[in-house]
């Protein structure tokens, strides 16, 4: 079973596909520190300092401005923009999740939507609500 989230963020494509990929903006919205740039093969080490968390993901693909691949875990994560007139939906699609572990479904449905939401707000408003969520 897979978790599919989408938002639609008023934005340039690039500018949202760049808050992913560049480890100065990702700690605007989703992760306190990111290890570097994201691109294909790479290891990125992530941190979220509130939680006394630190993860590695490995970046699968990477097509700029169109798709961001990597694991999580293991769970594949596919994050999709698709450019239309007032900016860009951005699609997060992660797999793999046996269908009867509710719990952990709706605590990841829970995370995309946040991560989605601080995303729209950081880069639409310029306000950083990531650290927000108990």
């Amino acid at each position: 079973m897979d978790i599919q989230t989408q938002m639609q963020i008023n934005v340039p494509v690039h500018k949202a596909y760049e808050a992913f990929v560049n480890p100065e903006e990702i700690s605007g919205f989703w992760f306190s520190h990111s290890s570097e740039r994201w691109e294909t093969g790479k290891t990125i080490t992530l941190k979220y300092a509130e939680y006394n968390a630190e993860l590695d993901i490995e970046i699968v693909h990477i097509e700029e401005n169109r798709l961001i691949q990597f694991t999580w875990g293991n769970h594949p994560v596919d994050i999709h923009f698709e450019e239309n007139d007032n900016g860009v939906i951005v699609t997060t699609i992660e797999q793999d999740f046996d269908k009867t572990e509710v719990e952990q479904l709706l605590g990841q449905k829970e995370g995309w939507v946040y991560m989605l939401s601080c995303l729209k707000a950081y880069l639409e408003y310029n306000v950083k609500i990531r650290a927000a969520l108990l």
